[in-house]
């Protein structure tokens, strides 16, 4: 049923632009025809009684008309990643969809699958009958499935009932109003969450409620967009914001109608001036999860330390408690819980998982901070020993275990060192046999996390190792960063 909300503006405005690519545009009306075209002719997914239906579907446009479709038709929907690698059959495997809709065929899945391609998309919209039946879609149905993985190391399925969906956008717009509220009118909306993270499922969901125009783009395009002199808004993590940096012109200025919103909770301070140097001076910073929504938020024009990441949002309940659960004084690090109505409910059919990171109405996201005594966030580390690569949680002795397992492999050990914006990334020191294959080192790895994003490798004689015999990361750290 959020097919209504993200429709209802086209009853108004039909002729506003709805989403815009590199190819071309489309007003709010052809969305809503498009969908109506589309969800007739998908009617019969109904008889199967599918628990869920997954997408995938490169371009970006047509993904959402499916997404908005089997929303009209009362099926619960979940996005796959638009390239095919092994973090694509991973999400597969997590979602569990029982049919999945393709845009070209891809080998090895084993669910039922409906192959629609582009000719088949133009015929329904241009010739196809609309879909002249309103499906009801109670409160507490689950509408969307998707993938979160940013607060562990393994990722799980969540579940999003219509109560939630409705509630988020409704939270994300409020958002909206108490930030950024010098901005001009007329803004387009950059995505760069894809729809496979309920996050980014929900910015878009939430742009197209409020009537903004949406800018879809690949990677590649990230700098020729942010480039152009053109009132925008955009969502993107620190390693997007990297990527960003590397792909713009030669001397450009810093964009003022540029409204920057970083995810991911701390910003250093090196890429933070970078980007306020090179791309634009409106910079926020938000600290949140998928399972939880947003969290704080926090302009970087009053930050004092890059570790302050602002109040708590209105609807977001925030406590700073010990290893007993128990709230502790102001100004002392602690373990880092949240409830309100943008925590989900849990890991759907994984009790295990549940019960490790949610406790009586609290979600525990895994990181450690303090609340200063004026009520600001700030945040110290994690609760476990993982590390954020990119976004993706990761544990070092996992990836160890991993390592030490790959054919040709006497010792080693990943360890991690800032990038020159301030930004981990991922080492590994290699104890090896003589010709040994770095390239089948890395499939070796990606096997188990594709998600593991590229390591420098170094080649060492001996391991350096603390006194109880674990790896000395800090040593390997230390060794490097002077080079």
């Amino acid at each position: 049923m959020f097919e209504r909300l993200a429709l209802k503006y086209a009853a108004g405005h039909p002729a506003s632009i709805a989403m815009s690519w590199f190819e071309g545009e489309a007003s709010f009306d052809q969305l809503s025809h498009d969908v109506s075209r589309v969800a007739n002719a998908l009617f019969q997914l109904r008889d199967l009684l599918p628990s869920v239906v997954a997408i995938r579907c490169v371009h970006p446009y047509r993904h959402w008309v499916f997404i908005l479709a089997l929303a009209r038709l009362g099926i619960p929907s979940a996005s796959l990643p638009g390239y095919v690698d092994a973090n694509f059959h991973r999400s597969v495997k997590i979602l569990s969809p029982d049919i999945i809709l393709l845009d070209e065929p891809v080998d090895g899945l084993e669910q039922q699958v409906l192959v629609l391609n582009d000719a088949w998309f133009e015929h329904v919209c241009q010739t196809g009958a609309e879909c002249a039946e309103t499906i009801t879609v109670q409160p507490d149905d689950v509408v969307r499935f998707s993938v979160a993985g940013g607060t562990s190391q393994d990722a799980r399925r969540i579940a999003l009932t219509s109560r939630y969906v409705e509630t988020a956008v409704y939270h994300l717009l409020f958002q909206d109003v108490l930030s950024h509220t010098h901005r001009p009118e007329n803004l387009r909306v950059l995505p760069t969450l894809g729809a496979e993270t309920s996050s980014g499922f929900l910015i878009i969901l939430s742009a197209l409620v409020a009537g903004t125009r949406l800018q879809m783009m690949t990677g590649s395009e990230l700098g020729l967009v942010f480039s152009q002199d053109i009132p925008t808004v955009a969502v993107v993590s620190p390693r997007h914001v990297e990527g960003i940096l590397s792909q713009l012109p030669p001397g450009m200025s810093p964009l003022d109608n540029l409204f920057l919103t970083v995810a991911g909770g701390k910003l250093p301070k090196a890429l933070c001036a970078s980007i306020r140097q090179k791309l634009t001076p409106n910079v926020q910073v938000v600290y949140g999860a998928d399972e939880c929504g947003v969290i704080t938020i926090v302009s970087t024009d009053v930050q004092s330390s890059d570790d302050e990441v602002g109040k708590p949002l209105p609807w977001v309940g925030l406590e700073i408690v010990d290893e007993n659960h128990q709230r502790v004084s102001a100004g002392e690090v602690g373990c880092i819980r949240v409830s309100g109505t943008g925590v989900v409910g849990g890991y759907d059919l994984d009790r295990a998982a549940t019960a490790a990171q949610f406790r009586d109405g609290w979600f525990y996201p895994g990181d450690t901070g303090f609340v200063d005594a004026n009520g600001t966030l700030h945040l110290r580390g994690r609760a476990d020993d993982l590390i954020s690569f990119g976004g993706d949680k990761f544990d070092l002795e996992k990836l160890d275990a991993r390592l030490l397992a790959c054919a040709g492999v006497k010792d080693g050990a990943m360890f991690v060192v800032p990038d020159d914006q301030g930004l981990p990334t991922p080492w590994v020191a290699l104890v090896t046999e003589d010709a040994f294959n770095l390239e089948l080192l890395s499939k070796w790895m990606r096997h188990d996390f594709p998600n593991l994003p590229d390591a420098a490798a170094v080649w060492i004689d001996a391991l350096p190792r603390t006194e109880d015999g674990q790896p000395d990361r800090v040593a390997l750290q230390k060794a490097v960063k002077p080079s």
